[in-house]
């Protein structure tokens, strides 16, 4: 195989390994790992990209996953957002929302005065206060004024509002509490917590990057090294420290500045006979492991797929490239489509053959859309991994 790659092969490339292409379908697991795991800004978002993979046909197939068979795992990650991911990589995943965590609880603790004891006791109000579970309201009722301490503008900063919520947010992220939505459904509100009973072993970080490393550079070849630091929000130095042992190769991409790693079986895809089009949600994995649209479009197309709130919203792909947005009108049950280019008649009628297909599920199957899928004068703040946890 030649080390330069054609913009078109990339983009093939990218897609075959985000299984957007169609493919023999695996188990649920084994697809979540392949892609790199499932961002979760709001509730919809995991459901919508296995949508896109031709993967999912009813969202109760994921909500039993997660909160009943526990092959899949809603757990907090890197970069402060939740994640769906297999089960078995939840550990490592949760290892970089423990390492960021550590770094908010000292931070806070130096800007508010906090002490060890205030740590502790407040921990020990908030297992006391989930001997049953409990939702966020019904928690924040049974907590005592002292615990609900305000932390003042350094906690709203750092996503701490209360001292009960940063210490909630720490029990979360090694796994002393489970999250899980009240009803069963991860698009529906409000959320619940409880103790989970089930020890967790919450590896360093410095031990969880290896770990993953290889399966996202599968999950995402052909990619630079520093696409894979800033995804798990490391120094440049340890990712390249972290990618050496996996005996990577090089290649180049016609139009894109720098090199790119591939694993060492890496191959091209040959072109699909038709036209491929991906409708992606915000913060699909696809879009995420390049949130600047490296090689997905030009500079002034990328900006054409901004929000007002200067977010990316949910993406039209043609052949792999941006070719559009799209958004949800509740009112009619239908994507409202907006190309950023003119398309030709082939193309619209793809676009639109794979739009009604979304349109159809997003009604059936998605309660409440949220801000990525409604046409909407202001889009409501998005489901971090603290959101929930400001008690």
């Amino acid at each position: 195989m030649s080390n330069v790659l054609t913009l078109a092969e990339a983009r093939r490339a990218w897609r075959a390994r985000q299984h957007l292409s169609p493919t023999p379908l695996l188990p649920l697991p084994e697809l979540v790992a392949s892609v790199g795991g499932l961002p979760c800004p709001v509730g919809a978002t995991p459901a919508l990209a296995l949508v896109a993979r031709h993967a999912l046909i009813h969202r109760s197939t994921l909500d039993q996953a997660i909160f009943r068979d526990h092959t899949l795992a809603l757990v907090p990650g890197p970069r402060g957002i939740s994640w769906v991911v297999a089960a078995t990589h939840a550990p490592s995943v949760r290892a970089f929302a423990v390492a960021e965590h550590a770094a908010r609880e000292a931070r806070l603790a130096a800007a508010c005065g906090l002490s060890s004891r205030d740590l502790l006791s407040t921990r020990d109000a908030l297992r006391a206060a989930l001997a049953k579970p409990r939702t966020s309201d019904s928690l924040r009722d049974a907590l005592s004024p002292e615990v609900r301490r305000d932390l003042g503008e350094a906690g709203r900063r750092a996503g701490c509002v209360t001292l009960a919520g940063l210490v909630l947010r720490g029990m979360w992220a090694v796994g002393e509490v489970y999250r899980e939505p009240a009803e069963g459904r991860i698009d529906r509100d409000p959320w619940r917590y409880r103790l989970d009973p089930m020890p967790r072993v919450v590896p360093p970080a410095a031990e969880a990057v290896p770990r993953l490393s290889l399966e996202w550079i599968n999950a995402h070849a052909p990619v630079s090294a520093r696409s894979f630091a800033a995804a798990f929000s490391i120094a440049n130095s340890r990712a390249t420290a972290a990618l050496k042992p996996l005996k990577l190769r090089t290649v180049t991409i016609e139009g894109l500045a720098g090199e790119h790693l591939v694993p060492e079986d890496f191959s091209v895809p040959a072109a699909d006979a038709d036209i491929a089009v991906d409708l992606l949600p915000v913060r699909d994995p696809f879009i995420d492991a390049r949130p600047d649209l490296a090689g997905l479009s030009a500079s002034s197309i990328a900006r054409s797929a901004l929000t007002r709130q200067g977010a990316l919203a949910p993406l039209i792909l043609i052949d792999g490239a941006v070719a559009g947005t799209w958004a949800f009108d509740a009112s009619l049950s239908q994507l409202r489509l907006q190309p950023i280019f003119p398309w030709s008649e082939a193309e619209i009628a793809a676009v639109n053959a794979r739009a009604a297909t979304l349109a159809d599920f997003i009604a059936r199957e998605i309660d409440a859309p949220a801000m990525h899928l409604t046409v909407a004068q202001r889009a409501p703040t998005p489901r971090t991994a603290s959101a929930d946890l400001e008690l």
